[in-house]
């Protein structure tokens, strides 16, 4: 059953990552906008045996030697380290320096976890997998808004499969939080669950908790990733988010045409 259900859900997360905003990804030849993938694979899954451990990395990375492209590309390289040790206590961090500066240290924690497990647990299928993927999906001269997908594998009734956005400034290369692109979140949040419940098939007046979704505090919420397309905001509500697990994510995209006043356009484009 859990081989079934990993092949289902890689299925569709190639569908989601083929019909997302990445798929629209626009080629920049210049600056920090250039650069190519870096691909790297550590460990395998016996498909025979089904056991073992496997670490999949393909991530778009800026290619330019300079400090704007560099910065980017030390993001990058921290979050996907962090993504592996998400999947190993602070014991096992500590035991092994290096594990938080190193995709191949943090690997090897991730490697040492899995044989203490199947030491414990020798009769346990399946195999512990990370995969993850990330690219641009819009660039403009002044933002890089970058997509992560993180699938992973650890035993259990079923992987874990999450999206994360990022927006890089063009000048510097830092970080930039979404919420900054933001000039009245309110009104935005208006918005959003007006699509929301449109997409959901919901009236106005329905209690979206009795009606199964996950709410905080019982009040309707921004996901926590969005991303800034050319045609409007792309709001991503990750498994479990908001809803059950097999739901799955939920999206929809805002045009920015129902947004004057609400984003800061300028900021974008």
């Amino acid at each position: 059953m859990h081989i079934f259900s990993k092949l289902i859900l890689l299925a569709n997360l190639i569908f989601l990552f083929a019909c997302s905003p990445s798929a629209k990804k626009e080629e920049v030849k210049t600056g920090s906008k250039a650069g190519g993938f870096n691909k790297l694979e550590l460990g395998n899954c016996d498909t025979t045996l089904i056991g073992g451990v496997s670490l999949v990395i393909n991530v778009w990375e800026p290619a330019a030697q300079d400090t704007v492209s560099g910065t980017i590309r030390a993001f990058l390289n921290q979050k996907l380290i962090d993504r592996i040790n998400d999947y190993a206590d602070s014991a096992s961090i500590a035991a092994h320096p290096g594990s938080d500066k190193s995709i191949k240290n943090a690997y090897d924690v991730f490697a040492s976890n899995y044989t203490k497990f199947k030491t414990q647990f020798p009769d346990a299928p399946g195999c512990w997998e990370v995969d993850l993927k990330g690219d641009t999906i819009m660039i403009s001269s002044k933002i890089i808004q970058y997509q992560m997908d993180h699938y992973a594998f650890t035993g259990g009734a079923h992987p874990n499969s999450f999206r994360t956005y990022y927006v890089f400034d063009t000048q510097t290369g830092k970080e930039l939080k979404s919420s900054s692109f933001l000039a009245d979140s309110v009104a935005l949040l208006k918005k959003v669950e007006k699509s929301f419940r449109k997409l959901e098939n919901l009236a106005d007046t329905t209690n979206l908790e009795n009606a199964g979704y996950f709410l905080t505090n019982h009040k309707f919420f921004l996901p926590a990733n969005y991303a800034f397309t050319r045609e409007g905001i792309y709001f991503y509500y990750n498994p479990y988010e908001i809803a059950a697990y097999a739901r799955g994510a939920i999206t929809f995209t805002i045009p920015y045409k129902e947004l004057d006043g609400i984003v800061k356009k300028d900021l974008i484009f």
